[in-house]
């Protein structure tokens, strides 16, 4: 299944992601939290969704830097405007 987002293709069925024209193979963590964004680009997701949805498992304070590190991962990798930080609530696609 592919999800698309303006120029941003993540590709499941081939674990891969495109974004203007370049292909970015990505740790296994990193790509689930790229898809978990796409399948409702304009949706915030709170920290302690992504945790669930990722992890399987409640979020605590310590667990909780973890998105953020991923999340800046991601922005160095991709580019730094891809995902936008909704302060004190989490994370959603840029438009």
């Amino acid at each position: 299944m592919r999800m698309i987002v303006g120029d941003l293709i993540v590709d499941r069925d081939e674990y891969l992601v495109y974004y203007k024209g370049n292909e970015f193979l990505l740790p296994r963590k990193e790509f689930e939290l790229l898809y978990l964004l796409s399948t409702s680009p304009k949706k915030v997701f709170t920290r302690e969704e992504i945790f669930r949805n990722i992890w399987h498992k409640e979020i605590t304070p310590f667990k909780g830097r973890t998105i953020d590190v991923h999340i800046r991962k991601l922005r160095s990798k991709i580019s730094k405007n891809l995902i936008i930080t909704i302060k004190g609530i989490g994370y959603r696609m840029a438009k």
